[in-house]
């Protein structure tokens, strides 16, 4: 089935694509093999092509035939996975259904935790905050979900991850069987309504929410009617603020129109980049990119970044958080926030956390989390 997919997928352009040469000039990866995507589809992508892509879709944004080149590297990974051409154990360390992961770990070794919120409990509604958010935002969650508990004190806060890493790795089955234990999870809890603050969790099981009868709300659409929200700023912080897309909000653009009203509505003046919305630049996290190829990924974060400058803005602001945290790992320019904060009028130091997070397995000390997190 997976050989099958993937030759589909390949298939589709060849036998669809006009050579325009659009997702050529928007794309580094495209670039940098450097041959028509006839050509690409007919010898299909290597399993390093395929695990360099970033998977942001904006090929297919500028694509007059409606066609997916990321879904064609997307296969390959699949595929790749199925017939042992990657070990993707290898990258265990990534994966949301282990015992430890990298998330887990950093929790632990700096004393994340969300006990006093009362956590994964019955009710009605709940916020899935996203696995980067509980990780590497711990203050904004709290901030959040005692906002959402002024207009709903019976609110629960999930701590799961949506599993996104594992399609991304191509463990498509692993992946169904990891929502599954979701789908079990929020029946147990009884759960009518989830609340999102991350695109990527938002879009990922959005199918999932449909099927299930659950009602699905961004984090701006719940806390639309919030005092603390809707207080527009002194004139005196009012900046400029450029808005960084998440690449899984390009096609809808929910999550692009929602945080640009509130940032409006709030007092913010707005400034686009040369790429956005539909057509935005990934932020170099995309795919998991940065662990297959830190060099790509670095251009990726250099390019957004020199358009960001070119914007003349004050402040950058992203909607998902694993952008803000790559926008701002070595960065010392411009500001780098996640919306919310800015909503929230609480500003965050971003810069270099992830670096922080890499240190984890630096020296003695490191080697000996290393192995834990690895062991099988």
């Amino acid at each position: 089935m997976n050989s099958e997919e993937a030759l589909v997928a390949c298939q589709e352009i060849m036998d669809n694509c006009v050579d325009c040469g659009l997702c050529r000039s928007e794309c580094q990866l495209l670039q940098r093999i450097n041959e028509s995507l006839v050509s690409l589809a007919i010898r299909q992508p290597t399993v390093t092509e395929a695990y360099n892509c970033s998977l942001c879709g904006l090929c297919e944004s500028v694509c007059p035939s409606d066609l997916s080149p990321k879904y064609m590297f997307a296969a390959i990974r699949e595929k790749s996975v199925a017939e042992g051409e990657i070990d993707i154990e290898d990258f265990r360390y990534m994966f949301p259904d282990r015992p430890l992961n990298v998330m887990k770990l950093y929790r632990e070794v700096n004393g994340i935790g969300y006990g006093e919120l009362n956590p994964d409990r019955e009710a009605d509604t709940a916020f899935f905050a996203g696995c980067s958010m509980l990780t590497y935002a711990p203050q904004l969650v709290h901030v959040l979900f005692k906002t959402l508990q002024q207009q709903d004190q019976g609110v629960s806060l999930l701590t799961d991850c949506c599993g996104l890493p594992l399609y991304q790795l191509g463990l498509k089955e692993r992946e169904a069987r990891f929502i599954q234990g979701l789908k079990d999870k929020l029946r147990r809890l009884k759960v009518k309504k989830l609340i999102f603050a991350c695109p990527n969790c938002y879009y990922q099981l959005q199918s999932m929410a449909l099927e299930m009868g659950i009602a699905i709300q961004t984090i701006y659409e719940a806390l639309e009617d919030s005092e603390l929200v809707n207080v527009p700023l002194e004139e005196q912080h009012r900046k400029v603020v450029t808005v960084h897309d998440s690449c899984p909000d390009r096609a809808a653009g929910k999550f692009a129109g929602q945080a640009r009203k509130a940032l409006a509505l709030k007092g913010y003046s707005l400034v686009e980049m040369e790429h956005n919305r539909d057509r935005a630049l990934c932020c170099g996290s995309g795919g998991q990119v940065s662990h297959f190829d830190p060099e790509l990924a670095q251009s990726l974060v250099q390019a957004r970044l020199r358009e960001v400058e070119a914007s003349e803005a004050e402040i950058l602001a992203a909607y998902c958080l694993g952008c803000v945290l790559n926008l701002s790992k070595n960065q010392n320019q411009i500001p780098v926030q996640h919306v919310l904060n800015l909503l929230l009028e609480f500003e965050q130091d971003f810069v270099g956390l992830k670096r922080r997070a890499q240190s984890l397995f630096e020296g003695p000390e490191g080697e000996k989390l290393w192995e834990r997190i690895m062991a099988d």
